[in-house]
């Protein structure tokens, strides 16, 4: 379900030997409520370069899949990647995982899933559950066995016996259930024999199997930085924040999602309801106004409480003073009517309407950005807080004066610009532990560096007008 901020989601990817002188690869997906997963984009690569890339299509047969079957030809690849694009979810193949051309022709012999269950709750005694539907027009008795693989080690195989002009099933239910939240990749290897005896490799397959607690069923609002928020913004072009300016209308993705087969439903303090869907997460848009400060949105499950999320609203008033109490982590903020976001994360963290230590450590959990910081946003002023390197950092704002401190020490060069021109320029030396301060004598707009770029920059704008402040690491 909302496993790692995603909705429930799942894959299916395989590479068959050759039938009737044609090999195939395949792959399915379950469609969710992020509209960017719903038709990914496929591509399929080898050491023959790329076998297939496009936008996966719907599942003709089931409207809650995508994915298709293709020939790649009279190919031999010695490894095959998938890769879903919108996900940048890679399945890498083994050696040993591309059949062979196998010694009897295989073009009357036809496999496909029958079912599989991508979602198997904890309770459960197996892990994987998937049926194979085998018909045989081949001409002669065939014996297929799967092998199931996780993390490289066999855990189970089953086998059945197909006669010629017949059909039949293999069931694959074995292995222990994980635990809530986790997701598996098994891979299964499909053998065929005329003999029982020696069998040859027909088909490699990779399937993505979420467990979950019984009957779970989950809601939210979704705001950002929910990994789902970016394409549903896309497709509805809105944007999804729970901060901004007192009065102001924002829109929210209130959403639900079940695996059981009842009707549950989810409600939010202004009333607006969305019924669940079994297997399926269901969202929908609503609106509402900006506080000012900080008011609790409730969420409602099945006529009881279910959950509140935080929405905040800043409004007229001044940004006084920003002062480190633990480097990078916690800061004591004054001012007035204020909000503390991150600034690439893009949620909040706080109202401020006074003086209030504020925990931005959130902020710089973002470890494949360049710049991680936090912002304090009013109507009347605004101040930005990036830091990106453990030695320099912003120790304290007066709006009069900053000071710039170091950890391991910092020589160089000490820059002021105000309006975009050089006023000051100096060599410093900050000892470890040490800081340097500079005070401002007009309004402008002031910047401050030091040598070998950008370490820090912070801004505060009062009536039309700021204060920029850049360091730079050693």
């Amino acid at each position: 379900m909302l496993y790692g901020g995603r909705c429930w989601f799942t894959y299916d990817f395989y590479v068959t030997a050759k039938f009737g002188g044609e090999r195939y690869i395949g792959y399915a997906g379950y469609k969710v409520c992020d509209p960017a997963l719903n038709n990914p984009t496929v591509s399929v690569r080898s050491d023959l370069g790329y076998l297939y890339e496009e936008t996966a299509p719907d599942d003709p047969n089931n409207p809650d899949f995508y994915g298709e079957k293709a020939s790649i030809g009279n190919v031999d690849p010695s490894w095959i990647r998938f890769w879903i694009y919108e996900e940048n979810l890679t399945i890498m193949s083994d050696n040993g995982d591309i059949p062979p051309e196998p010694p009897f022709n295989l073009g009357g012999l036809n496999i496909y899933i029958n079912q599989a269950r991508f979602g198997i709750t904890t309770d459960y005694y197996y892990g994987i559950d998937i049926e194979y539907y085998i018909n045989n027009d081949a001409g002669y008795d065939l014996y297929i066995k799967g092998e199931v693989y996780r993390e490289g080690t066999e855990v189970c195989e089953s086998e059945v016996l197909v006669g010629s002009l017949s059909y039949d099933y293999l069931r694959i239910k074995c292995d222990n259930p994980g635990i809530d939240g986790e997701m598996r990749l098994y891979k299964i290897k499909l053998y065929a024999s005329t003999d029982g005896i020696t069998y040859h490799h027909i088909e490699t397959r990779w399937i993505r199997v979420a467990y979950h607690s019984p009957a779970k069923t989950v809601g939210d609002i979704i705001f950002r930085p929910n990994r789902m928020t970016t394409g549903l913004e896309d497709y509805t072009g809105k944007v999804f924040r729970n901060y901004g300016r007192s009065g102001a209308e924002f829109d929210y993705v209130l959403m639900i999602c079940s695996v059981d087969s009842s009707v549950h439903w989810i409600e939010d303090d202004l009333g607006r309801q969305l019924t669940s869907r079994e297997n399926k997460c269901r969202w929908m848009l609503a609106r509402d106004v900006y506080p000012l400060g900080v008011r609790g949105k409730n969420l409602y499950m099945d006529d009881a409480y279910y959950k509140t999320v935080n929405v905040y609203g800043y409004g007229d008033g001044h940004i006084r003073r920003v002062q480190s109490v633990d480097v990078y982590r916690r800061y004591s903020i004054t001012a007035d009517k204020a909000v503390v976001k991150s600034i690439y994360g893009d949620f909040a963290f706080d109202y401020v309407d006074g003086t209030r230590e504020v925990d931005v450590s959130q902020a710089y959990d973002y470890g494949f950005l360049i710049y991680k910081g936090f912002e304090i946003l009013n109507n009347a002023e605004f101040f930005e807080g990036i830091i990106s390197d453990g030695d320099e950092y912003v120790k304290d704002y007066d709006r009069n004066s900053i000071k710039v401190g170091s950890i391991s020490g910092y020589s160089g060069m000490f820059r002021v610009l105000k309006n975009n021109a050089a006023v000051y320029e100096s060599n410093i030396d900050i000892p470890a532990g040490g800081e340097h301060s500079y005070s401002m004598d007009s309004v402008a707009e002031w910047a401050f560096q030091l040598s070998w770029g950008a370490v820090a920059y912070l801004k505060q704008t009062k009536i039309g007008t700021q204060l920029t402040l850049t360091v730079t690491p050693l």
